[in-house]
């Protein structure tokens, strides 16, 4: 016991080695609540309601034009304006090209959502540059209350980007979710697709708060 008493007051890397182990194995043992916390963090979204417009972001037409669906049947006099402006490559497989805006319309009206009730915003290649543009469309056309629909896990970010130049506007948003397929905020590292989405998210918002 002298030894070891002696060892741990003489040598600091020793007790250095131990608090990292302590770390470590704190760290292992609570990896699940960790993992759950990163993924609720970024899940930033709030129950759906009937706003002036809703603005389906792109990025995945697919899910979020789903998401899109469930607030038509929730809201049927709800409008909603599709966003994105990039052509997905995969698409061309088919010998034709659409923007997301136009893959998330196709969808939702495939799905029953009448096609007078989307208009499209085709201009933006980033969630900054939708931002911009929504904030833009809202003015002109005198929008104060709105939903933004993008990836559960991407809310984060986009309500950095949204909140301080729409508060500065009077123009409200509200941020719904639209959950993958295959994951949600509770299982994603369990999951390919989960772990790239969170590992581009977190660099992503570092990227943007060094950025803006």
């Amino acid at each position: 016991m002298q030894k070891i008493k002696h060892l741990w007051t003489t040598y600091k890397w020793i007790r250095r080695c131990s608090y990292l182990v302590a770390v470590l194995l704190v760290l292992f043992l609570m990896r699940n609540k960790i993992l759950v916390g990163i993924g609720d963090w970024l899940d930033a979204g709030e129950a759906p309601q009937y706003t002036e417009a809703c603005f389906i972001l792109g990025g995945n037409s697919y899910e979020r034009g789903l998401q899109g669906v469930e607030m038509y049947k929730l809201f049927p006099q709800q409008r909603f304006v599709a966003t994105g402006g990039n052509y997905p490559l995969q698409i061309q497989a088919l010998d034709t090209m659409m923007t997301e805006a136009q893959l998330t319309r196709h969808i939702m009206c495939r799905k029953g959502v009448p096609s007078e009730q989307i208009d499209m915003l085709q201009t933006a290649h980033s969630t900054m540059d939708e931002s911009e543009e929504i904030l833009a469309y809202c003015k002109t056309n005198g929008i104060k209350n709105i939903t933004v629909v993008s990836s559960s896990l991407h809310l984060k970010r986009v309500s950095w980007v949204f909140n301080d130049k729409f508060e500065e506007a009077g123009i409200t948003v509200h941020y719904t979710g639209a959950n993958a397929i295959e994951y949600d905020y509770t299982n994603w590292w369990k999951n390919e697709e989960g772990l790239i989405m969170v590992n581009n998210e977190l660099v992503k918002l570092l990227y943007y708060a060094i950025k803006y």
